[in-house]
C-alpha cells in the first residue's frame, strides 16, 4: 500500500488541504529529520511524559535506542501507547499582515506502540543501520558495541501504521485589501546544514576520517 489510511487520530481537519498520507512523501520527511519527540501517558503516575531522541527508519518501521535503565524506555518497551512528532521549519512566510504571517514546514505525526527487539544480531544490524543513516561509513571506522553494551541497550521498533503528514508550502496568502498596500511580501528560506568540524584534543594530528570529511 502506497498511502496510509487515515484514522480518527490521524485524519487532519484543520487546514485539511495541507494533509498528506502518501508514503513517498512522508518517508523522506522522517528520514531527513534527526530528532523526534515521543509523548506517552504514564499509567502509574497518570502524568504525561515526553522525550526528544534520535530515530531511524527501516522499511515500514521507526526505530529508537536507549539504556535499559531508563524508566521512559521501560515504559515504551512495555507497549505504552505513544504519539511521535517530527517537524522541520523550511521558511518564514512574510505576509502583508501580522495575521497571515506564518512559516512553511513539514511535519509528521505517528501513533502506535513500540516493541522491543530482543535478538542480539538483529539489534546489532539495526544499530549499524542507524549509524549508516546518521553518518555513512562511520560504523566501519569505530568499535562496534560489545555484548555487554548491547545487553544494556534497548532497540525499540514502532510499526508505521497510523501516520499523517501536514505540510505548508508556498507564498503568503494575503487578503485582497492587503495586496493593495506597498508592504513587501515574500518568503525567507531557512537553510539547514552541517557547520565547522572540530577535532577533539586527541585527534589534532590525525587525518579526518572519510565519513566526517564527506558529510
Amino acid at each position: 500500500m502506497s498511502c496510509f489510511t487515515p484514522t480518527a487520530r490521524t485524519r487532519i481537519h484543520r487546514c485539511a488541504q495541507k494533509a498528506n498520507y502518501d508514503k513517498a512523501v512522508i518517508y523522506p520527511i522522517i528520514d531527513s529529520i534527526l530528532e523526534c519527540t515521543i509523548a506517552v501517558c504514564d499509567s502509574v503516575s497518570q502524568r504525561p511524559r515526553q522525550m526528544v531522541t534520535t530515530h531511524w527508519r527501516v522499511d515500514d518501521a521507526l526505530y529508537i535506542h536507549g539504556g535499559i535503565g531508563s524508566s521512559f524506555y521501560k515504559l515504551l518497551a512495555a507497549g505504552a501507547p505513544v504519539s511521535v512528532s517530527l517537524a522541520v521549519t523550511d521558511a518564514l512566510v512574510l505576509a502583508r499582515s501580522a495575521f497571515e504571517t506564518s512559516i512553511n514546514y513539514r511535519s509528521v505525526q505517528i501513533y502506535g506502540q513500540f516493541e522491543a527487539v530482543t535478538d542480539r544480531q538483529e539489534q546489532l544490524s539495526l544499530l549499524e543501520r542507524f549509524y549508516q543513516n546518521l553518518l555513512p561509513g562511520r560504523w566501519s571506522e569505530i568499535r562496534a558495541p560489545s555484548a555487554k553494551e548491547l545487553a544494556a541497550t534497548y532497540v525499540l521498533r514502532l510499526p508505521l501504521v497510523e501516520v499523517a503528514a501536514k505540510i505548508s508550502q508556498g507564498e503568503p496568502d494575503d487578503k485582497d485589501e492587503d495586496l493593495q498596500t506597498p508592504s513587501w511580501g515574500g518568503v525567507r528560506h531557512y537553510v539547514h546544514g552541517w557547520g565547522e568540524i572540530q577535532s577533539d584534543s586527541l585527534s589534532l594530528d590525525l587525518a579526518l576520517p572519510d565519513s566526517v570529511r564527506q558529510l
